[in-house]
């Protein structure tokens, strides 16, 4: 340290104040380094200073800040010792009971696994003079409003059969949609592309066409079709499948074993109206999140690059799927353009809704280029706020050494982002919410930049939150007990704080374990804590109030991964971290008539400091395949995890989950019209390792519906769609009777940009050509862009019919 102190005597005082905060804190490998002289030393001084405009509290108290969250870590301790953990309050559980329609990847026999869909009338049967498709009508002997249609289950790392107990070898496992239903997604993307019908052989018509123009005069189907029942599936006899692996999945539409048919009329109208009820239900919501959709301002956190997908540019450029080849940024700003539209069309006002996307130093440039390159995709520039993340330090080991990299004479400060937790502080610095609130605005959606399926369910989070008046709703999901998911949970400490926050999921597994029990389950066998997708809706004004009080700091944690078994040692440099959702532990949700000031008592419930009394936090849950999948893997990951029975994650999950989320929605509004979808069993496909279930490719643009509301007066006939088909609808329509095999794309040219009259298809519309297929990239040194190659696989395009305005 001689050195050290000859060369701090020609420091300034303030200089002088930086050396002492690295000696004060142990940072003797940095200061005896033997490379250190009086040029390099004025440079560590100044990384440290730029360090201090990102976490003003200083050096020398985020090294402390460190060193305690790493004891803790290391120690597996956590700040909920002596806390009871429940189901949160305010919580909105909306479970609709699929049944095998999109899970199926078995046979048996085909015929006879038809679907007896309720239309309102009161003996349960379907007016035949509308079904084209002549479906027999059959009836399910269980009825549940909460039924999850999970037909395997891990154990011991192995998918078992229920009725069998065989476990199937590694290599055939698959994923199926029901699996997925209670562990974490993620939609997936690529860069963008201007999808040219004309790219494709099309056949061109307009509606009025189509009126006299007979299609196809072939049969509606050569085979039987699946129907796609949404209701609780059978327990006896299970199904397999030509591939060779076993499904645990029959259709309901089997006839029970050891009972009569016609004994079960009352069993099938109840299972109805309590699904049409749900139905109603999710509708209500909606329609009350419509009435204030004026009201909604969005935050978008997209900090990350796809490094980790081997992609080598911003996450926002992922292409959600290959029938558009929309990219996230495009999918979500198209979103918000047609909100816009909405607005000036029912209410009679123009309006620029606020967007703020949040991005770091690895995302910033590129995605300002982008979005000016496309014209911010019809939205206005001075609508769209950019916030950027800044870095902080990082450390090498759990002593808290700060972690450097010595090259050509010079020191560089290893530092990554302090997580997605700071968009808080930065809307505080950078953000007037007080202009938003004075112009009308009462709401923030928060969400993640590689979940489409955030958008689809925002305005039934909307009337939950206003009709239970909440100040932050969670949008959740139902996971597995132990699933790597955060969950959200009602928290009570020992001074009889409550707060309902979420619990990343190895913490709550410490709490568990430290206190000998087991994480509470359901009778499906379900976590009762819900799954965080992190989609947050936050009520504007206490938002800011808090805001004002707090300056947006949240709980902050430490997250190593360790070398060894003694956890003292890290696979990589960690840093202090912050989470968004960690807001919800400034909010007080209990308190009665206790005042609205901060508090800033001490004590295990002061998580971060400060907590804001009389805050209603809650939750609504949905099924995962309408509201969650997100993009996290590679190939090579993405395979192991199926391997090991948990969801992929990857681009070919994400976009077989947005064509599923669709198929699920399009299912409930055929459902409560009482009309039938039907569709072929799912195929299952393996691209680059990754086997997974791949449904019809069923693509609704927001111009045709963004809401189910939308759906159910838009779609009013029976659907059927054939395995392969691709059903893309880029402008408002009306769709009555269809049969689809292969390819129909409604609303082609611009029609997402023109004002025009729906377009109405024919009451009975058959379309059947080659359509078009995903299919897997050969080896044989075939040219596809990195968008390409990242997935493993392309869309074919052999024909479509395009019907145009």
């Amino acid at each position: 340290m001689r050195k050290i102190d000859q060369l701090t005597k020609t420091l300034s005082d303030q200089d002088k104040r930086h050396i002492a905060d690295l000696i004060e804190t142990g940072q003797t490998e940095l200061l005896s380094h033997e490379g250190i002289n009086e040029r390099n030393i004025l440079d560590i001084i100044k990384q440290i200073k730029e360090f201090e405009l990102v976490y003003p509290d200083g050096l020398r108290a985020y090294v402390e800040r460190a060193k305690c969250l790493m004891q803790k870590s290391e120690k597996k301790l956590h700040n909920f010792a002596h806390c009871v953990i429940e189901r949160p309050d305010n919580l909105i559980k909306i479970k609709f009971p699929w049944g095998d329609w999109m899970h199926q990847f078995g046979g048996g026999n085909r015929g006879g696994k038809t679907l007896h869909v309720i239309d309102g009338r009161p003996d349960g049967r379907a007016d035949e003079k509308e079904d084209p498709f002549n479906a027999s009508s059959s009836t399910s002997n269980q009825s549940s409003e909460e039924y999850d249609a999970n037909g395997t289950f891990a154990q011991d790392g192995n998918f078992v059969c229920p009725s069998e107990g065989e476990a199937t070898p590694p290599s055939e496992r698959t994923l199926s949609p029901a699996a997925m239903s209670t562990m974490e997604m993620s939609p997936a993307a690529m860069s963008t592309r201007e999808m040219s019908p004309a790219a494709m052989s099309t056949r061109e018509m307009s509606p009025a066409a189509m009126l006299t123009t007979e299609l196809s005069t072939t049969p509606l189907f050569s085979t039987p079709l699946f129907s796609t029942p949404l209701s609780p599936a059978s327990s006896s006899g299970e199904g397999c499948d030509p591939n060779g692996y076993r499904s645990g999945y029959i259709s309901l539409c089997d006839e029970p074993k050891g009972r009569p048919q016609n004994e079960t009329h009352t069993e099938e109208t109840t299972q109805a109206s309590g699904t049409l009820a749900q139905i109603d239900q999710y509708l209500q919501y909606e329609q009350i999140g419509l009435s204030q959709i004026d009201k909604v301002c969005f935050v978008l956190l997209a900090g990350g690059l796809g490094e980790r997908l081997n992609h080598g540019d911003i996450k926002l450029k992922l292409l959600t799927n290959l029938v558009s080849e929309k990219t996230y940024l495009e999918y979500y700003c198209n979103h918000l353009k047609v909100f816009q539209e909405y607005i000036k069309r029912r209410k009679n006002k123009e309006v620029a809704i606020p967007f703020i996307i949040m991005l770091s130093d690895d995302t910033y440039e590129q995605t300002v280029t982008y979005l000016r390159r496309n014209q911010f995709f019809s939205l206005k520039e001075d609508q769209i706020y950019f916030l950027k993340q800044k870095k902080v330090l990082c450390f090498k080991d759990g002593e808290a050494h700060l972690d450097f990299v010595f090259q050509n004479g010079s020191f560089t400060l290893s530092r990554k982002p302090h997580g997605h937790g700071d968009i808080h502080s930065l809307i505080r610095k950078q953000i007037n919410l007080d202009a938003f609130i004075e112009g009308g605005y009462n709401y923030l959606y928060f969400f993640q930049d590689t979940n489409a399926l955030a958008m689809k369910v925002l305005f039934l989070c909307l009337g939950v939150s206003i009709e239970k008046e909440l100040h932050m709703n969670f949008l959740a999901i139902s996971r597995n007990p132990g699933e790597e998911i955060g969950a959200i949970c009602r928290v009570t400490y020992p001074d009889n704080c409550k707060r309902v926050v979420n619990i990343e999921y190895n913490f709550l597994e410490s709490i568990l374990m430290g206190s000998g029990g087991k994480e509470l389950v359901d009778e499906g066998g379900l976590s009762l804590f819900p799954g965080n997708t992190n989609s947050i809706l936050f009520e504007m004004k206490r938002y800011n109030e808090l805001l004002k009080r707090t300056n947006g700091v949240v709980p902050e944690y430490v997250n190593p991964k360790y070398a060894d078994c003694e956890r003292k040692h890290f696979v990589r440099a960690t840093r202090v971290e912050s989470m968004m959702q960690d807001f919800a532990f400034l909010y007080d949700c209990v308190g009665g008539e206790a005042s609205g000031d901060v508090s800033h008592e001490g004590g295990g419930s002061n998580m971060g400091g400060y907590f804001y009394k009389r805050g209603r936090v809650g939750v609504t849950q949905l099924d995962r395949c309408l509201c969650f999948s997100a993009v996290k893997n590679d190939p090579v990951k993405a395979k192991s995890k199926v391997e090991r029975g948990i969801h992929p994650e990857c681009m070919f999950s994400a976009e077989a989950d947005l064509y599923y989320s669709n198929c699920a929605f399009l299912q409930l509004a055929c459902l409560y019209n009482g009309k039938e979808l039907l569709l072929d069993e799912l195929e299952v496909k393996t691209f680059k390792g990754v086997r997974y279930f791949l449904p019809p490719k069923v693509l609704f643009e927001p111009q045709f519906a963004f809401t189910l509301t939308d759906l159910v007066k838009k779609v009013t006939g029976n659907i059927s769609i054939r395995r392969n088909s691709t059903l893309w609808v880029k402008s408002d329509a009306l769709i009555r009777n269809l049969h689809l095999d292969g390819a129909l794309i409604i609303g082609g040219g611009n029609s997402e940009d023109a004002v025009s009259l729906p377009i109405v298809l024919e009451k009975n519309l058959c379309v059947r050509n080659r359509g078009d297929e995903l299919v897997a990239l050969s080896d044989r040194g075939e040219e596809n862009s990195e968008q390409l190659r990242i997935r493993g696989y392309k869309l074919v395009r052999s024909e479509a019919l395009l019907i145009s305005s």
